[in-house]
């Protein structure tokens, strides 16, 4: 499983900068023009999968309560984009020094709807991902609506044949 989720974590940091360095390039008006999806802007999607990935991580070092780094984030799209690859280089070394045991180990959390949840870590990292593609392919087709061409791929497979 560990071989996998370090797999999956590198992915994760290739899709996410891929769209990073598109959506860098687009200018304010374009980031934050309202284009009716569940998070309207494509900034406010891309700081969405920000804020679940810290979130994540953040209960996996048993934090409470979990902040989400976007609340009174003013910095610059570079600060922003700086971060949030820091913080999906520190979910990728979490999982490179777990141990297997640490890995299945179950933790409990605060969910803010929930209430007391309890999830393996393994599960907890699998979700991370799965979110995180998730609005990745929401970003791709607001992009298109707003008149983007040319978006990089961000399949795993694409990140696949890109490693050989």
């Amino acid at each position: 499983m560990k071989d996998l989720l370090l797999q999956l974590a590198t992915y994760n940091m290739w899709a996410n900068q891929r769209l990073l360095h598109l959506l860098g390039g687009l200018g304010e008006e374009r980031l934050d023009r309202d284009l009716g999806s569940g998070f309207p802007t494509l900034r406010s999607t891309i700081y969405h999968i920000w804020d679940v990935e810290s979130i994540w991580y953040q209960r996996l070092q048993l934090a409470t309560p979990v902040v989400r780094p976007t609340v009174g984030f003013t910095g610059t799209w570079q600060e922003f984009a700086q971060q949030f690859g820091r913080q999906s280089a520190m979910l990728r070394d979490f999982i490179a020094t777990a141990s297997d045991a640490r890995l299945a180990h179950t933790i409990e959390y605060h969910h803010p709807v929930k209430g007391i949840c309890k999830s393996a870590v393994q599960h907890a990292i699998l979700t991370v991902f799965n979110h995180s593609t998730f609005h990745r392919g929401q970003l791709v087709t607001m992009l298109r609506q707003s008149g983007v061409s040319k978006i990089p791929a961000t399949d795993f497979i694409e990140f696949t044949r890109s490693k050989k």
